[in-house]
């Protein structure tokens, strides 16, 4: 007999603590069961169980070695699971969502490509910068940028993109340029809401390491292209991602600090499930890959 049939037959013995129910489920004599959790004992070294006349015990190294055992049977699903998707395609419905810019610049060419490749999976996409909830949404996926809040769910990082800080040449004209982070003390600031840290704390990393530096400003939307809009208009300064000016370009638009502008992990999470679908890992792998050769 191997030894990983012994330990999924003491795992089998542990949840039904009674050597007379292991033999009747696994259709062996009682005796049997028992010379083969002894045959384990001497195998390891150690005494797995304190038998007494009507209840078993597990012992310390029996608790430990439990831990193990119960997985056998998950691991030989899952790895038949595995080896059996080699001969299957994703399919179903991805319901995905992601932030409105990132969504709106950076995802279609990516679903195009993942769709062209994987026809048989609908992608149903919504956007929202709001912080919004996997579970309660019913989201296979969520693309979130920037820091993570603290939860449950699991989370895969695929990109990062750089903060960038923009103004048009209209208002650097007139205000002056900021040099360095704490000048935009200085200046009005025009502020993405939905930022994790508050929309006035705005981060750099620079030569003397990290810095937070506290900005204000007359106008804030809880999107980037009212932002984008306002800052070309010469109303003030503002910070968006590097990936926007794939949509909107310069148009006299000045790139300001880049010496001090952060980067920011892009992630994406999804429930503590034990395994997501098929269609799920693909995506997720090919948005890496993705994002890995792309650069945002």
């Amino acid at each position: 007999m191997r030894p990983i049939d012994d330990m999924r037959l003491f795992a089998r013995l542990v949840e039904l603590r009674s050597f007379t129910a292991v033999a009747a489920t696994e259709q062996m004599a009682r005796s049997l069961v028992s010379k083969r959790i002894s045959r384990l004992e001497d195998h390891l070294g150690v005494q797995l169980l304190n038998r007494t006349t009507r209840r078993l015990e597990l012992t310390e190294a029996g608790r430990t070695y439990y831990q193990y055992c119960e997985q056998v049977d998950v691991i030989r699903q899952e790895a038949e699971a595995a080896v059996g998707e080699i001969r299957q395609r994703p399919k179903g419905v991805l319901r995905l969502n992601a932030p409105v810019m990132f969504g709106q610049i950076v995802l279609p060419r990516i679903i195009t490509g993942f769709l062209a490749q994987y026809p048989d999976v609908h992608i149903a996409l919504s956007l929202d910068d709001q912080y919004v909830d996997v579970i309660e949404g019913g989201y296979d996926l969520v693309i979130r940028i920037g820091n993570l809040k603290s939860s449950t769910l699991r989370a895969r990082k695929v990109g990062a993109t750089r903060l960038r800080i923009y103004a048009h040449e209209r208002y650097l004209a007139a205000h002056g340029t900021p040099r360095q982070p704490q000048d935009l003390r200085d200046h009005n600031c025009l502020l993405y809401r939905h930022q994790v840290s508050g929309p006035n704390g705005w981060e750099f990393h620079g030569p003397a390491g990290k810095e937070t530096v506290e900005v204000s400003g007359n106008f804030s939307a809880e999107n980037s292209v009212p932002l984008y809009q306002a800052a070309r208009d010469g109303l003030g300064v503002t910070r968006l991602p590097s990936f926007i000016e794939e949509a909107f370009g310069h148009a006299g638009m000045v790139y300001l600090l880049e010496e001090y502008e952060p980067e920011v992990d892009i992630h994406v999470v999804y429930a503590t499930t034990r395994k997501p679908p098929l269609n799920t890992r693909v995506f997720i792998d090919y948005l890496a890959e993705r994002l890995s050769m792309k650069g945002v």
